[in-house]
């Protein structure tokens, strides 16, 4: 049973100040949740927490985690502005929508943010707007079911995100042929996931299919591998320490450096 980090009494005592309703948040749980997270995958040097500003859009918060060394993924306008004010551009920042209206990715590329392509047609529309960046990245959606244990976690055919497998093969090469020299991938295959099984099997799909994609494209290999979860995971329930064995070490496959992982919220925190 989790303790909570305020007692009672001390929220009786803030509440006497403060109006209701409002939020309290922990930033020593939340610290320490960044900081275990970095700890545990410590043996990648090229590893970068990325926050999804739509789960917790504050940006004092937004701030304590930049302290720490995380990054941002951003969906929106207001979230690159938001974060933009807080202190983060370049890489780190992603960005990551659909349907995305054209000062978005006007303002993403004004911040150097690493663009992530949902669909097909972003390539062309993104190209006649501004440009194809020399790194670029690109969702994939597999399509079917996504099991674990046997048992359906979520049903990403039915999603709207994301290039299907034969998308993404052709627009590496559409966007090599564009300009682009570094890619990245990204997957979100279930949302607000309890199975930790989730986390290295999404994570063996995307290396494997990193390395085949630099094999049957000719792009250089993928440099960046973006995975997202509903949750920011508690590092000690999911067997992730400082020994890679319990956690990424079993997604195997060669095809990034470069590890980054984007969470939806502190569970636990």
């Amino acid at each position: 049973m989790k303790t909570p980090f305020i007692t009672k009494e001390k929220a009786e005592e803030i509440i006497k100040q403060y109006p209701t309703p409002f939020h309290i948040y922990d930033e020593k749980g939340i610290r320490q949740r960044a900081r275990d997270l970095y700890k545990a995958f410590s043996w990648n040097k090229g590893f970068k927490e990325y926050f999804a500003v739509k789960a917790t859009p504050n940006p004092f918060i937004l701030k304590i985690l930049k302290e720490e060394g995380c990054g941002v993924d951003c969906s929106s306008l207001t979230e690159l502005m938001m974060s933009d004010c807080c202190g983060f551009s370049g890489s780190d920042i992603m960005f990551s929508s659909n349907v995305t209206p054209k000062a978005d990715f006007l303002k993403a590329r004004e911040l150097g943010a690493y663009i992530n392509l949902d669909d097909f047609t972003h390539i062309d529309y993104l190209d006649d707007l501004c440009g194809i960046p020399e790194t670029i990245c690109c969702r994939f959606n597999p399509g079917g079911h996504f099991e674990i244990e046997t048992q359906i976690m979520d049903n990403p055919g039915e999603a709207k995100y994301g290039f299907t497998r034969e998308q993404l093969f052709e627009g590496f090469k559409v966007l090599q042929q564009k300009g682009a020299k570094h890619f990245g991938l990204h997957a979100f295959l279930a949302s607000n996931t309890v199975s930790n099984a989730y986390y290295p099997k999404l994570a063996r799909i995307l290396f494997e299919l990193a390395v085949e994609l630099h094999e049957k494209t000719g792009a250089e290999r993928a440099d960046q591998v973006y995975f997202g979860s509903g949750g920011f995971p508690d590092v000690d329930d999911a067997g992730i320490s400082d020994d890679p064995s319990g956690f990424l070490c079993v997604a195997g496959g060669d095809g990034s450096d470069l590890l980054g992982c984007h969470w939806g919220n502190f569970r636990g925190g």
